[in-house]
């Protein structure tokens, strides 16, 4: 057991909040800059001079939405949802110019519903917030010298300006289409990105040879996670042979993710048939454990691969459909997610009531006054009070360091250069925030107060960046206070009793589903899996705040992660049968769930009380199933998907086990 653990300084937790989530985007940077320049000079060719500003940030926010990675099925409906928004947003603004009380209303419905939004996932919720920036940016840029159908054209004029995005990834759907078929056998790609992926894949028809690949990357990917927690278990004198062995893999997997993208046919499987064939030779009748464990895994990964190679020569064209398949996603209903989540007990909730009454309380200023600082302050809160005490602590340390860092910046540089140089400056740090927006975020938040600091019309550049540093601050301490006095979320971490708990929910759901279908109960399976992902958002925020307050628990901390994705994978399953079978005759279904269920209860024990795990090899006829049991179309895939999710699962939790790692982490506040 590891001793006394050592929290993490601010420099340490700035280190860790200021990582990087991705690459810089140049080339969407490049054409949200160009298109903002169209937009600019095509609205004053309009003489629409009083709307450039609005329509310039109208179209940097839409080019964000239009950038989004999803097909391109998804993208144009959500960029006709924020046109609608957008145009909301500026009319409300545009209404509440001469009526405090219409103003306050208004302010309150956007800063509510924008952020309570986050019940609907992660995703959902940042649109959302997308959303509530464009009315931010409509109180700040409204007056009385457009009138309100004007605001409209504005908005109107910057997404069709936008929308010229559209047109390269129309072109190139069916290249978009196949990066993301072949996400699973990138060997970067994590369960987590395969996760993603599928539920932006969801509801678009799919070629079967398609709809296997994705099936089976999704298993390789997996299997890669699994066989390097095995390749750390088994002795040394086999462990050299197994990792040249998951190198090949990778070679093999990469050849096939490329043949998908790039359309070509042929795959070389050599060096992989000859791993396998050094495998058989080389650990023959070994009475190791996890060594047979791993050549059990190792023969797997190679029928998949070689399977996968198969597909994409043709040479299963006779046993492929021609016809399409759609991945089947949860139907939950808009009525059953808000019964459930729009209540105090939900921590998104508690959080929008907070930003309701901190931003209302801003932008009333702001509204009354239109001061400069009055705006900054307000929008220190706006980029800085999070759903919880630490992370609105956390933004603060990074939000107000690159603010102090970009305050530094610009007195050098005002210094240096004369005042239309700064103004190119500006512009040019226009271009950096939307390449660093979002996976820099530090970098990102740095460049957009330099951009406002040398552009701002009043006062030196000196005064500009003093000034902009105390409303920042001001802002954070507001924000600071609304999180810890305002029904705060506090998180203590206890991360063994969280996963337990998660993986009950997810055994609970799992029962609800497949329990007894001739039982089946919608609202049943709606509350098993709002529990489930109230638990699930537990778990990710203790994940967070042992990443961002200690040291040396990185590897511990992959670990956790690897039982959040499977965890989340194995719920996206089962929410898939559930659609199935709401949609078919759940009575026809002939299921005996219990394997399953007995396996997930000994993984909550095995977390939560020490008990030793037992190893389970599930497959569809332990469920009681047979080909006949299977009269609705693709109820097997999925049914197997879900035994693939257990087994990983199993798999994490044993090597948890071995690790000590249910040991570590019971009472960290």
């Amino acid at each position: 057991m590891r001793g006394i653990m050592q929290q993490k300084s601010i420099l340490d937790r700035l280190r860790v909040l200021s990582r990087p989530t991705g690459k810089p985007q140049w080339a969407q940077a490049v054409r949200s800059v160009l298109l903002m320049v169209l937009a600019a000079l095509i609205a004053k060719f309009l003489g629409w001079d009083n709307g450039i500003s609005a329509i310039m940030s109208i179209t940097l926010l839409a080019t964000i939405m239009m950038d989004i990675s999803l097909p391109l099925r998804k993208v144009a409906p959500l960029a006709i949802i924020g046109l609608f928004m957008a145009t909301l947003a500026f009319t409300s603004a545009s209404l509440g110019l001469n009526s405090v009380p219409v103003f306050i209303i208004f302010t309150v419905i956007w800063a509510f519903f924008g952020l309570s939004t986050y019940i609907f996932g992660e995703s959902v919720g940042f649109f959302g917030f997308i959303i509530f920036s464009m009315y931010f940016i409509a109180v700040i840029m409204v007056n009385n010298k457009s009138t309100t159908p004007e605001w409209g054209l504005y908005c109107v004029l910057a997404f069709l300006v936008a929308s010229i995005l559209l047109i390269p990834r129309i072109w190139n759907r069916k290249q978009e289409l196949r990066k993301m078929i072949a996400v699973g056998f990138i060997p970067q790609s994590s369960l987590n990105m395969v996760l993603s992926t599928r539920h932006a894949l969801s509801g678009i028809p799919l070629d079967s040879a398609d709809y296997e690949l994705f099936r089976l990357g999704s298993y390789i990917t997996g299997f890669r996670g699994y066989g390097k927690l095995l390749c750390g278990r088994i002795s040394e004198i086999y462990r050299d042979k197994f990792n040249e062995f998951l190198q090949v893999t990778e070679e093999t997997s990469l050849g096939i993710a490329e043949g998908i993208i790039k359309g070509k046919k042929q795959v070389n499987l050599e060096n992989l048939n000859n791993q396998i064939s050094d495998i058989d030779k080389g650990v023959k009748d070994s009475q190791e454990k996890d060594l047979n464990v791993f050549i059990d895994i190792a023969y797997q990964m190679g029928d998949v691969l070689k399977k996968s190679a198969e597909i994409l020569s043709g040479n299963l064209s006779g046993e492929i459909s021609e016809k399409k398949i759609k991945i089947t996603a949860s139907q939950t209903s808009l009525k059953d997610v808000v019964k459930a989540n729009f209540n105090l007990k939900n921590m998104y909730i508690r959080h929008a009531l907070r930003f309701a009454l901190a931003m209302t309380i801003g932008l009333l200023l702001v509204h009354l006054t239109h001061d400069r600082d009055a705006i900054w302050v307000t929008m220190g809160i706006l980029i800085i009070i999070k759903p919880d005490i630490t992370s609105t602590i956390n933004n603060m340390i990074l939000r107000v360091f690159f603010n102090l860092l970009a305050i530094i910046c610009a007195i050098i540089l005002g210094f240096i250069f004369p005042h239309q140089i700064l103004l190119w400056i500006g512009f040019l740090m226009l271009f950096f925030f939307r390449a660093f927006f979002p996976t820099y975020m530090g970098l990102s938040v740095m460049a957009l107060t330099l951009f406002v600091v040398f552009i701002w019309p009043i006062g030196s550049v000196f005064d500009n960046a003093i000034a902009r540093i105390i409303d920042i601050t001001l802002g954070a301490i507001i924000a600071f206070i609304c999180a810890y006095v305002i029904l705060p979320s506090r998180v203590t971490v206890d991360l063994p009793g969280q996963l337990a708990r998660t993986i009950k929910a997810n055994q609970e759901y799992m029962q609800s589903v497949l329990g007894a279908p001739e039982n089946y109960s919608h609202q049943k399976a709606v509350n098993c899996l709002n529990n489930y992902l109230l638990e699930e958002n537990n778990l990710e925020a203790a994940i967070g705040k042992l990443q961002d307050f200690f040291n040396d628990v990185s590897d511990d901390i992959i670990i956790y992660q690897n039982f959040k994705a499977a965890n989340r994978k194995l719920s996206a399953d089962i929410s898939a049968l559930a659609t199935i079978m709401e949609r078919e005759q759940v009575g026809k279904v002939n299921m005996n769930s219990q394997p399953l269920t007995a396996v997930l209860n000994n993984m909550v024990e095995t977390v939560e009380k020490g008990v030793k795990p037992i190893k389970t090899y599930l497959d569809k006829s332990s469920m009681g199933t047979d080909e006949k049991s299977y009269p609705i179309e693709n109820l097997e895939q999925y049914l197997g998907w879900v035994i693939a999710d257990v087994e990983l699962l199993q798999e994490f939790v044993n090597s948890g086990v071995n690790k000590g790692i249910f040991r570590r982490y019971r009472d960290l506040t």
